[in-house]
């Protein structure tokens, strides 16, 4: 019987020790607190929404100890804003007050109005219940309009400071035509260590600048710009003439490290915008270590120019691969038509074959003349941005090599196949299109900095005159195009990721043969370059396969870099 009485009893122990587990609060330790609020803090400070940003403020009221760490990590992670709270331009901008946090001398100076030594104290018990120190911002992010000598005076004071990103923080669209000169202001920083970041938003449909700058003479910038990245509408120049010429002078200017530019998908029917002086930002090229073009192709002469930059580790761009393939058909016909006139002449008089070969020699394929591309390019910025309304900015092809010998190479605007309606196409044929390609593949190959290459097809969109993305003839691409691309990639030994975005029609990647070529020719690209960890390959926005990483894997003998398919 007592038996049975301490089981029930035992048994009534260990309900109330499950229940009262059910209610028990297990704290981490604070190691580990603190390396979950990190985490959080470092997640929210890669997003650009200020609204995400300002709901992390809930972290540093759990307890005591979350406050304490938020405070330090608060002020290391999360940008800062700067503007003037008194600027009328900012009065009709929507911002949460909390979102935006307005720091300026005014929050400096209201201790030191203060001679009352209780008052002194109250303030440094505030003190400890601030989430900010301006002593420890490690970040401050400051409008580009915004830059003058009161923001400049506020940036110096702040002593921890490493990073100014300048930003436009408005949803207006913007144009710098007039204002490069602004970020003379930056030359009056104190520190001379501090990184430059630009991130720009342009718009010509209705740029806003303002008009009442405080006036500053331009000097040549003594500051270092790290990161310049713009995204950008398209350039529609109807109404006032407005154009991006100045992305290419704040580039030269600015000459940063890193640069990343994007068109900003066009929700009209206008199409997205193509940038028009890629050629010329490519001849920057001295102090790139990355160049990010998304979405946006660049001529032949600027791949060339990038590819020889000294300093360059990272590189991705798109192409059009449908005017490469049409380079390699273009040079077929040539010599085809060539093969053609030889058998008539020798049929026609057999006493002047030897002449008439010699002549083929020079005619057959005009891009045999010798060219030196590093001295063909040596023009003055042209700001090609009204070329839809001025027929003399157009690209114009002239058949004769020796034209372009004597007169010098700027393809800042040749456009093969028209990006948006207020773009011309030229689907003629530069005589010198195969030279200057062969040129890219041999610094393909042998280039000893990129480890990071990204090459995108890019057709084109809004009038899709080519008519690639139809059943026709001009919807395959060159075979010989492919062997030589894959063949420099192949022996270059310092890529270490490869990406491969070959934006296909739907109907080309139904064709099993010419998925069968592809994969056939990456396994190759494998099997002769160790050097690569990986490579991602995107055959169609429409076709995705994952499939086909097995097969290509079964092709190669490379186990060691990974295949990644989109």
């Amino acid at each position: 019987m007592e038996n049975g009485k301490t089981n029930k009893k035992f048994k009534a122990n260990l309900s109330e020790n499950n229940d009262s587990n059910k209610n028990k609060i297990i704290v981490l330790p604070l190691i580990i607190q603190k390396q979950i609020l990190r985490l959080l803090y470092e997640e929210y400070d890669n997003m650009d929404s200020f609204e995400f940003k300002n709901k992390i403020i809930n972290y540093s009221l759990v307890d005591s100890n979350w406050f304490k760490n938020s405070q330090k990590l608060f002020s290391n992670f999360i940008p800062h804003i700067y503007f003037d709270k008194n600027n009328k331009n900012y009065s009709n901008f929507k911002y949460n007050k909390n979102i935006l946090y307005k720091i300026n001398n005014n929050n400096n100076n209201n201790n030191n109005n203060n001679n009352n030594n209780n008052n002194n104290n109250n303030n440094n018990n505030k003190n400890k219940f601030k989430l900010v120190y301006n002593d420890l911002i490690k970040t401050i992010i400051i409008d580009y309009f915004e830059i003058n000598n009161e923001s400049i005076n506020y940036i110096n004071s702040l002593k921890s400071l490493e990073t100014v990103n300048v930003r436009c923080l408005h949803y207006y669209e913007y144009s710098f035509t007039n204002s490069i000169w602004v970020l003379t202001y930056l030359n009056k920083l104190n520190s001379k260590d501090l990184i430059i970041n630009f991130k720009l938003y342009l718009g010509c449909s209705d740029p806003y600048e303002p008009t009442d700058l405080e006036h500053i003479e331009k000097e040549e910038f003594k500051f270092k710009t790290n990161e310049f990245k713009v995204s950008y509408d398209i350039e529609d120049d109807f109404e006032d003439e407005t154009t991006y010429g100045f992305v290419y002078e704040m580039i030269k200017e600015l000459n940063p490290k890193y640069l990343k530019i994007k068109p900003i998908p066009c929700v009209s029917d206008s199409g997205e915008s193509h940038l028009q002086q890629y050629h010329s930002i490519s001849k920057l090229n001295q102090n790139y270590e990355s160049v990010e073009i998304i979405k946006d192709f660049i001529p032949l002469y600027a791949l060339y120019r990038f590819l020889q930059s000294p300093n360059l580790h990272t590189l991705k761009f798109d192409l059009q691969f449908h005017f490469l393939s049409s380079i390699y058909n273009n040079q077929i016909k040539n010599n085809n038509n060539n093969n053609n006139n030889n058998n008539n002449n020798n049929n026609n008089n057999n006493s002047s074959c030897d002449s008439n070969r010699n002549r083929s020699k020079d005619s057959g394929d005009k891009d045999k003349t010798e060219l030196d591309f590093n001295k063909m390019d040596n023009f003055k910025f042209i700001d090609f941005g009204n070329s839809y309304y001025d027929e003399g900015l157009r690209f114009k092809v002239n058949d004769d090599i020796k034209f372009y010998i004597d007169n010098g190479i700027n393809e800042d605007n040749q456009i093969y196949c028209s990006y948006s309606r207020s773009e011309n196409s030229c689907l003629s044929i530069p005589p010198y299109s195969m030279s200057l390609w062969n040129q890219c593949l041999k610094l393909l190959s042998t280039n000893s900095t990129i480890t990071n290459l990204s090459i995108t097809h890019n057709c084109g969109g809004y009038n899709s005159e080519c008519g690639f993305y139809h059943h026709n003839e001009n919807s395959l691409f060159n075979e010989n195009f492919f062997n030589d691309l894959f063949k420099s990639l192949s022996n270059n030994k310092i890529i270490k990721t490869l990406t491969l975005n070959f934006n296909f029609p739907e109907h080309w990647c139904e064709n099993k043969e010419n998925m069968n070529l592809i994969n056939k020719s990456i396994a190759s690209i494998l099997d002769k370059n160790t050097t690569l960890e990986s490579i991602v390959i995107i055959y169609s926005r429409y076709f995705i396969n994952l499939g086909i990483s097995k097969e290509i894997s079964n092709l190669t003998k490379n186990k060691k870099c990974k295949i990644i398919i989109r």
